[in-house]
């Protein structure tokens, strides 16, 4: 079931793990949402080059482009793509981590419906008011988020 004020987009999803890449690919599907997947952060950049993408989806940990240089890179080639950062080891995450100012959102794996809606929502609905607007005083986030609220998806056990 979608709701019925989010709008069909599409997401890029990087992840050098087929499942978790598939698995999020169908919950964006459920969303409504037109999904390109890619295996590497080099193979995500490529689609990125030549498809249009409203928002782009990596996993942290890649061999490779890790998830720091991707989300870096695709705010080079397009500075108001959101980009969310997607991990296992979210909450190791030190919260003064430099590269944090090219990542609009953390979502903790594992994931579900609910917290893929949560965080995508709000960064794949038209606003032409707030999209790419940067408050240094929120840490680089766009305005009125911060890195704490931005982490969605399950607790340390």
């Amino acid at each position: 079931m979608t709701d019925s004020r989010s709008v069909s987009r599409r997401l890029l999803i990087i992840d050098d793990d087929p499942s978790c890449r598939m698995t999020i690919a169908y919950l964006l599907g459920k969303l409504g949402h037109t999904v390109a997947e890619a295996e590497s952060g080099s193979a995500g950049l490529a689609i990125l080059r030549q498809q249009p993408v409203d928002l782009v989806m990596t996993d942290l940990t890649m061999p490779g482009l890790t998830g720091w240089a991707v989300a870096r890179l695709v705010k080079a080639m397009r500075p108001h793509l959101p980009v969310v950062l997607v991990t296992g080891d979210a909450y190791a995450i030190p919260l003064d981590q430099p590269e944090r100012l090219y990542v609009d959102a953390l979502l903790a794996k594992p994931c579900g419906l609910a917290e893929i809606q949560a965080v995508i929502g709000p960064l794949t609905r038209d606003r032409a008011d707030t999209v790419g607007a940067r408050d240094p005083a929120s840490g680089g986030f766009p305005t009125g988020r911060s890195w704490e609220t931005n982490i969605t998806g399950p607790g340390p056990l």
